[in-house]
C-alpha cells in the first residue's frame, strides 16, 4: 500500500499482528501446495466442485432477482394506491369547483362587461363609484382564482390517474417477471442439485489421504481489533471458522462462500444480496493494492467465489465441499475478478 493512504496500512498492521499472535496451528491453509499432492480423483473433485459452485451462484442469483421483482411489485402497488388517493381527493375538489366555475362562466358570458357600466350608472357620487369598481375588481380576481383552482384540481386528478395507471402496469410486469423467475429458480435448482450430487459421490470415493489433503491443516485466527461495519463483518466471519461448507447455505451454522459474506455483513448491520453474482455489483471497486480488512474479493471470470479480506494478504471464506470456513492466503486462491468495498 502507498504511504498516501496510512489508514488502510494501520489496519493491515493490526490484522498482521492478530494473525501472528493468535494462530493456533503452525501451518497456514493454502490451496497451491495441495494441488501437486492430490490424486487425480481429488483433482476431479475440485473441478466438479467449481462447476457446482457456478451453478449454485446462478441459482442464488435467480433467487435475488426474484426477491427484487417481488419488492418492485410491492412498491408499484403502494404507488398505485397512493396515486388513487391523490386522484380521489383531486376529483372531489374538481367537482366542488366545477359548479362554481360553470356559474361564473355563465355570468361572465351574460353580462360581466355590463357590471362596470351598471356601476357607473347606479353610482350617485364618485366615491360610491370607486367603491363599486373596487368590489368588481375583487370579484374578477376571485373568479380568476376559482378557475385556476379548478384547472389545478383537474390536472392533479389526471396526473394522479396516469401515475396509478403506470404503477399498475409496472406491477403487472413485475409480477410476470417474478413468475417467470420462479420457473427459472426451479430449473437452476435441479441443475445445482444434480451437480452437487456428483460432487458428493466423488468426495465419498476419495481415500482418507485425499480427504486430508483437500481439507488441509487449518489455522484459526482470532478477532481483529477495531470498530466499524467492515471490521465487525470480518470478526463475524472469523467467528464461524470450522463451520462446514454446504452448497446454498446462508448460516448460521453452515455456509457456502456468498452465504458467509452475506451473513457476516448482516451481523455488521449491512444487508447484502445472497449470491456472488449480485454481491459483485454492491459497493465500490478498489484495486488489490488498496485492499483493507472487510473488502470482498471475487474470483474467476464468472465471479463464482468470494471471501472477505482480513489483512496481511489473507482472507476468510467458505471454500468448498468437504471443507470448513477458514483463513487462506489470497495469492493461492486463483484469478481475482474484482474487489469491492461495501463499508468503511
Amino acid at each position: 500500500m502507498s504511504n498516501a493512504n496510512p489508514a488502510p496500512r494501520r489496519t493491515a498492521l493490526v490484522a498482521a499482528a492478530a494473525l501472528s499472535t493468535v494462530v493456533l496451528g503452525s501451518t497456514p491453509a493454502t490451496a497451491e501446495p495441495e494441488s501437486g499432492e492430490a490424486s487425480q480423483a481429488a483433482q476431479k473433485l475440485r473441478e466438479l466442485s467449481k462447476q457446482a459452485e457456478v451453478l449454485t451462484e446462478d441459482y442464488k442469483k435467480a433467487q435475488d432477482d426474484h426477491t427484487a421483482k417481488r419488492n418492485d411489485l410491492d412498491r408499484f402497488n403502494a404507488e398505485a394506491q397512493q396515486a388513487d388517493r391523490v386522484a380521489g381527493e383531486a376529483r372531489v375538489q374538481e367537482e366542488q369547483l366545477r359548479g362554481k366555475v360553470d356559474r361564473l362562466s355563465k355570468a361572465s358570458y351574460k353580462g360581466s362587461q355590463m357590471n362596470s357600466i351598471a356601476a357607473v350608472l347606479d353610482s350617485e357620487n364618485p366615491d360610491a363609484f370607486l367603491d363599486r369598481a373596487s368590489t368588481l375588481d375583487l370579484m374578477a380576481q376571485h373568479n380568476s382564482e376559482s378557475v385556476r383552482a379548478f384547472s389545478d384540481a383537474t390536472h392533479r386528478a389526471e396526473g394522479a390517474r396516469r401515475q396509478a395507471f403506470d404503477a399498475r402496469a409496472g406491477a403487472e410486469k413485475a409480477e410476470a417477471d417474478a413468475a417467470r423467475l420462479e420457473g427459472d429458480i426451479e430449473g437452476r435448482k435441479k441443475e445445482m442439485d444434480a451437480q452437487v450430487a456428483k460432487v458428493k459421490e466423488q468426495y465419498n470415493d476419495l481415500s482418507e489421504k485425499d480427504k486430508g489433503i483437500l481439507s488441509g491443516v487449518k489455522s484459526t485466527v482470532g478477532q481483529l481489533a477495531g470498530s466499524g461495519a467492515a471490521i465487525k463483518a470480518v470478526n463475524a466471519a472469523l467467528n464461524k471458522q470450522g463451520s462446514p461448507y454446504v452448497y446454498g447455505a446462508k448460516g448460521p451454522s453452515q455456509f457456502d462462500c456468498s452465504g458467509l459474506v452475506q451473513y457476516a455483513y448482516k451481523q455488521a448491520g449491512v444487508d447484502l444480496p445472497g449470491s456472488t453474482r449480485s454481491q459483485v455489483s454492491v459497493g465500490r471497486s478498489v484495486s488489490q493494492s488498496e485492499m483493507k480488512p472487510g473488502d470482498i474479493i471475487f474470483f474467476y471470470s464468472s465471479a463464482s467465489h468470494d471471501g472477505i479480506y482480513i489483512g496481511n494478504g489473507k482472507m476468510v471464506h467458505a471454500p468448498t465441499e468437504g471443507q470448513t470456513v477458514s483463513v487462506e492466503e489470497v495469492e493461492y486462491m486463483g484469478e481475482i475478478n474484482s474487489v469491492r468495498r461495501v463499508a468503511g
